[in-house]
């Protein structure tokens, strides 16, 4: 049973967190035995109740020339010998350089995912910290890597973010929409749009908004804005809503830990993001229970949807073009339809969690079948103290 060490900044909400521990449920089916180190945070019990040991340690930071990364080096390789792990594979820039360190030190192989698209910044010259092999969550992901970071094609490949959909349906089905409504105060017959997204200027909420006002003060006055999440930019969007006159239009929900609970509700998705996505991991939750898409036409998001195939595109800041595309999807029962049954497919078809499980086993075996023939003979744990 191979030993792997999942090294991220912090378990809060987010989309690194919902990787781990996707991947990690998936995985233990197979001969691994998991660990994550991080800060800590409010997912860490799940990870847990899933027979994921998680380490803590001081990493809550954005500076790889932190002094908490070297800090927390010697205790990592005390950790690293005496569980006799096998593998590394670091989720942010800052455990990416950690990883590095860990690795000059011990020897051990360690793998990167690039959940994003990262700034052409010194740091990343100086040290890209990309691992044995870099994973890509989408196709624009890898060719940023390629293109302006220079890793080498056999050094990247791309494994698509996915879902477990079977867990993500069953959650949905056991959700009754009319007490949801009732708590959040929806009228029983309102039409409900909704985005699920940091809100982070990026995303675009602006523009949901600004569009939402268009069509709801003249056509739909029943409509009601769900937003779920929170982020720097949030009091900017919420005296938005008041300069906009939505304040009984729209409903603020803050951070989820379910997402069918806000999905149960909604019948339309938007992610009217303004500046190229990593992936859009909600995107393929909301079609996974059948529910149409409206969202910008960005790296990588035009890459899962198909205009007027399983979703709707239109082009980033277009508030009129956003508000025509919402529009559309109320009345035109047809294509709501459509879309809906399209972009259920297309995940099943594309984004199972059992398919990127599989993947990611092949990669690290790849890597440590590699990683055995550089060396004579396998690492020994009981050296590993820092020199």
């Amino acid at each position: 049973m191979k030993r792997i060490l999942h090294l991220t900044t912090h378990l809060n909400i987010g989309g690194i967190t919902s990787y781990i521990k996707l991947l990690t449920k998936e995985m233990l089916k197979m001969p691994y035995q998991f660990f994550v180190g991080s800060s800590g945070g409010s997912q860490q019990e799940f990870l847990e109740a899933q027979g994921v040991h998680c380490l803590i340690f001081n990493i809550r930071t954005k500076n790889e020339l932190s002094p908490k990364v070297y800090l927390a080096i010697p205790n990592l390789l005390n950790f690293i010998r005496q569980e006799k792990i096998d593998l590394i594979h670091a989720h942010t820039r800052v455990t990416q350089v950690l990883a590095w360190w860990l690795q000059r030190f011990s020897g051990i192989p360690y793998v990167t995912t690039c959940h994003g698209f990262y700034k052409r910044r010194i740091g990343r010259r100086l040290l890209p910290a990309w691992g044995d092999h870099a994973i890509a969550i989408s196709k624009p992901v890898e060719e940023s890597l390629l293109k302006d970071f220079r890793v080498k094609p056999g050094k990247v490949s791309t494994i698509f973010n996915a879902i477990d959909i079977l867990d993500i349906r069953k959650r949905y089905a056991q959700k009754n929409p009319k007490e949801i409504r009732k708590d959040l105060h929806l009228p029983d017959k309102s039409r409900v749009i909704g985005i699920v997204a940091r809100v982070v200027q990026d995303k675009g909420h602006e523009y949901f908004l600004k569009a939402a006002a268009k069509l709801i003060l003249d056509s739909f006055p029943d409509v009601k804005i769900i937003i779920v999440g929170e982020g720097p930019y949030l009091e900017s969007i919420k005296k938005l809503v008041q300069r906009l006159k939505l304040q009984n239009s729209v409903h603020f929900l803050g951070n989820v830990n379910d997402i069918t609970y806000p999905l149960s509700v909604i019948d339309i998705f938007v992610l009217p993001a303004v500046w190229r996505e990593g992936f859009g991991l909600s995107i393929i939750e909301a079609m996974a229970v059948s529910k149409p898409v409206i969202v910008t036409n960005i790296w990588a998001l035009n890459e899962l949807v198909q205009n007027r195939i399983n979703g709707l595109l239109v082009e980033p800041k277009d508030v009129n073009g956003l508000a025509n595309a919402m529009r559309e999807l109320l009345v035109d029962k047809e294509l709501y339809e459509k879309v809906s049954r399209n972009g259920s497919e297309m995940v099943e078809r594309e984004f199972s969690i059992s398919q990127m499980a599989s993947r990611v086993d092949d990669l690290y075996q790849r890597v440590l079948s590699d990683h055995s023939r550089s060396f004579d003979s396998p690492i020994d744990h009981s050296a590993l103290t820092m020199k």
